[in-house]
């Protein structure tokens, strides 16, 4: 029984210095596509992303589709960030934040071809005063409502965008301005 117990602790102890070293080299990976994009090799950076997507766990995996995402708008194709946007939106793996994030930059890029609704749809939820997304999620409600032609719909959220002092200064600029 001894010696079971210890083969198993030597496992349990092997399999985690194993997870740490894999995760060591998903990070050196990432960090080393970044380093790329950042010296304008966005392209040479692109098949470490695409392993990192497939290989990583989902926080790495996020960000490896995240920046994918960027890069694609950067270089002016639209289509191929909403779908990376759209890939992180909608994969149940990765945690909430990275979703909600994905789904608030994947909206802000088709926010011109989306009907108003699809776009309160969408955001509605993290439309909520006290939401970690409320000012970019709230921002955009409010503007599908006024091209819905319901500025009494739009008018309370851009004065909650406006009066929270949490928020950037641009964006509760904007809102008052609106």
């Amino acid at each position: 029984g001894v010696v079971l117990l210890l083969a198993a602790i030597g496992g349990y102890i092997w399999w985690q210095q194993r997870q740490e070293v894999e995760a060591g080299e998903r990070a050196e990976a990432l960090t080393a596509a970044f380093e790329q994009i950042e010296a304008g090799n966005a392209k040479e950076a692109g098949p470490k992303l695409d392993a990192i997507a497939q290989e990583g766990g989902p926080g790495y995996r996020a960000a490896a589709l995240l920046t994918k995402a960027d890069i694609a708008l950067q270089q002016g194709n639209r289509q191929a960030a909403i779908a990376a946007f759209g890939q992180v939106a909608a994969d149940q793996e990765m945690a909430e934040p990275y979703r909600q994030l994905a789904l608030i930059r994947q909206t802000t890029v088709e926010f011109d071809r989306l009907a108003p609704a699809e776009v309160i749809r969408r955001l509605q939820p993290l439309a909520q005063a006290g939401n970690p997304w409320f000012g970019s999620a709230g921002e955009l409600v409010a503007l599908a409502y006024l091209k819905q032609k319901q500025p009494q719909r739009a008018g309370p959220i851009f004065a909650a965008i406006a009066k929270d002092e949490s928020l950037p200064a641009s964006l509760r600029s904007r809102a008052v301005q609106m």
